[in-house]
């Protein structure tokens, strides 16, 4: 499907929910009247023009992807959960429930993919060093302002 044709799809509401960042959000259905988002009002059409630019985009965007290795692009979202763990462990107060996801699905990933990761031992130290950092800010005493 092209992405005019997926724009239009999520448009014209046949998408139940999106995800992004912030959460699940739900896609209001034709049944709702939804505020207009510019740009994707129901009557508005995406030029040819624009649309196969943003096609030509996405292919480029695509082939560059695929320029990469699998274990490479894995191994940097793991780099990516490692980051995200240590800015929730730096906080203050440091929010150990938000730390320990990524740490768990960083553990997963290195323990379960093993030798298929590239730099497969750096990873499994970041690991280790993150769980520690974990532990170490858990069994730090609560200071009383």
């Amino acid at each position: 499907m092209s992405l005019a044709n997926t724009l239009r799809v999520v448009e014209r509401g046949y998408v139940s929910s999106f995800w992004t960042p912030s959460g699940e959000h739900e896609v209001p259905g034709e049944s709702s009247d939804p505020e207009p988002i510019p740009g994707l009002a129901g009557d508005t059409e995406i030029d040819p023009e624009t649309a196969a630019a943003m096609e030509q985009q996405l292919r480029e965007a695509q082939e560059q992807l695929l320029s990469v290795p699998a274990g490479q692009i894995v191994a940097n979202h793991i780099i990516g959960l490692f980051e995200l763990a240590a800015l929730h462990l730096r906080v203050d107060p440091p929010n150990l429930e938000e730390a320990r996801l990524p740490i768990d699905a960083m553990g997963i990933l290195v323990e379960e993919l093993g030798d298929q990761l590239p730099e497969h031992q750096t990873l499994s130290a970041a690991l280790h060093q993150i769980r520690l950092a974990f532990v170490e800010v858990q069994n730090q005493p609560e200071e009383d302002d």
